[in-house]
């Protein structure tokens, strides 16, 4: 039986900008393939074996030390693609951005925030619920892995007005980003103490009584600087970190009247109260431009897209994974102070990519959730402090 393909609105309206992307995915990934794609080229193209090499996972197209593009990269595009066709791509490579997952015999696409053109077209959507709205994909080729994360219990459809539920929720525009967060936050929590069969019947109630169990804000003025911290250890801990996201750290430590000693520890100027003071207040004049709240509102909607939420995410349980997107949203926040009141499209959008290029790629949510537990985070109400709301 053919399974259904699905795709949100995004997705349909992409396309790679090729040599005109500003930060193209052909340089300072490992891109992975498969063994079904080392087998193909093995039996019908073995001169391409010469560019696969291993390290980061088994199969990764090799990179040239000396620039950190795929050797296959030729004049701003993939010479595999250009000379053997799309079937002749890995995985990784034929379907960035898009990140497709299965629900049962339903087959869900939606896309990567880290990818420059992804970013625009669900960030800058006209309408957000149309960004991520599903329509019926025609049949395209499918992932040679691909994970099924439909619950015992729960049929396709049920599962997927679940995920639309949530993503409704997200996008509200009676409210603001992070208070939207906060009630998926209140759902999830609430319908993770019950089996996934009775979810189709929960997430309606608990949407209605969201708001009411949302804890009262407990914050800590040492949250901003904690939030720098937590990216700052999280960066340390990776393997050779871009330049732009070294830079863009740089800029929200210099914001925060913060540099970092050799040891990783954050060093703090007599007056960093005054800039965080600043700062604060920069996020909240943000804040208050309709504009910037419906980027904001994306951001959120396309973090639950990408995760398949509540099906999938960084996280174990449903409170790990709105915790993370939660600690994300505050930090796209802080990065996005850095640029001015009223940033242009173009300079929130490479902000944003650049951060998700780091934390919606990293590989184990263990060390996150051990930084996010120790400075409280976990718990809803220091959640809802951290994010603003």
């Amino acid at each position: 039986m053919n399974p259904t393909r699905m795709h949100i609105k995004a997705v349909e309206r992409f396309s790679c900008l090729g040599s005109e992307c500003p930060d193209t995915c052909c340089k300072g990934w490992g891109m992975q393939l498969t063994a079904e794609t080392v087998a193909k080229y093995t039996s019908e193209a073995p001169e391409l074996l010469a560019a696969v090499s291993s390290g980061e996972s088994e199969f990764i197209m090799r990179r040239d030390p000396a620039t950190d593009y795929c050797v296959k990269f030729e004049g701003g595009l993939c010479s595999i693609h250009r000379d053997y066709g799309e079937d002749f791509l890995g995985d990784a490579c034929h379907f960035y951005p898009r990140i497709t997952r299965a629900l049962g015999g339903t087959l869900l696409t939606s896309a990567a925030l880290s990818c420059p053109e992804a970013a625009r077209l669900m960030l800058y959507a006209e309408d957000g619920e149309e960004a991520f709205a599903t329509s019926e994909r025609r049949a395209v080729r499918t992932p040679y892995s691909l994970r099924n994360v439909l619950p015992e219990g729960l049929d396709a459809d049920a599962a997927l007005g679940i995920h639309q539920t949530f993503l409704a929720v997200a996008g509200d525009t009676q409210f603001s980003a992070s208070y939207n967060l906060m009630r998926v936050s209140a759902i999830a929590r609430a319908i993770e103490m019950q089996p996934a069969n009775a979810w189709a019947e929960a997430v309606p109630l608990y949407r209605a009584m969201a708001e009411s169990r949302i804890p009262a804000a407990e914050p800590q003025p040492v949250d901003i600087f904690n939030l720098l911290h937590a990216l700052q250890g999280l960066v340390a801990a990776s393997r050779n970190p871009r330049p732009a996201l070294l830079a863009r750290i740089a800029a929200m430590a210099q914001a925060l009247g913060a540099q970092f000693a050799e040891n990783g520890a954050i060093v703090l100027a007599e007056d960093a109260a005054t800039y965080a003071l600043r700062v604060l207040a920069r996020i909240r004049a943000q804040g208050n431009r309709p504009e910037m709240q419906a980027v904001l509102r994306h951001y959120v909607q396309a973090q639950l897209s990408q995760a398949l939420f509540p099906f999938a995410g960084f996280g174990g349980t449903l409170s790990e994974r709105v915790t993370v997107i939660g600690v994300r949203l505050a930090t796209v926040r802080l990065a996005l102070a850095t640029l001015g009141e009223a940033p242009d499209e173009a300079a929130v959008v490479e902000a944003i990519y650049t951060l998700s290029r780091f934390m919606d790629h990293l590989a184990d949510p263990t060390l996150s959730l051990q930084i996010y537990r120790e400075t409280g985070w976990v718990r809803e109400s220091r959640l809802r402090a951290l994010i603003g709301e």
